[in-house]
């Protein structure tokens, strides 16, 4: 075990390098913000943080604002109102969609109970009611 003076000086040690750490993180902090008031061009840009749904830009399937689900589920709908037992790849055709895509306004409808679905994996058939 390291006697007293050895390890008081590690711990001095320590809290001089966190200290000029901590001090160093507050400067470059105040110089970041510093800058972008000012309007200087060398100070990095940061990326804004993505606040969840409704961002305006849409990345993986699944990203659907409410808007966007209704009018989806409209046009499923409607389609499965003129052709009764479509299947999902039909439906992703007429729809111009990725079946991908597809699945979520699809899921959203057997849930509201908008749509009957009949058969399993590809032989299912969506009927609206």
């Amino acid at each position: 075990m390291p006697n007293q003076p050895d390890l008081q000086s590690l711990v001095e040690d320590f809290t001089n390098k966190l200290t000029l750490l901590m001090r160093r993180a507050a400067l470059e902090e105040v110089h970041a913000k510093l800058s972008l008031a000012i309007g200087d061009v060398s100070a990095p840009k940061r990326r804004a943080q993505p606040t969840g749904r409704g961002t305006g830009k849409r990345g993986r399937p699944g990203k659907f604002t409410p808007e966007q689900l209704e009018k989806h589920g409209a046009s499923i709908v409607a389609l499965l109102k003129k052709t009764p037992g479509a299947r999902s790849e039909q439906l992703s055709a007429a729809m111009k969609m990725d079946a991908a895509t597809l699945r979520i306004p699809l899921k959203a409808l057997i849930k509201a109970r908008k749509i009957k679905v009949k058969g399993q994996k590809r032989g299912t058939t969506y009927f609206a009611r």
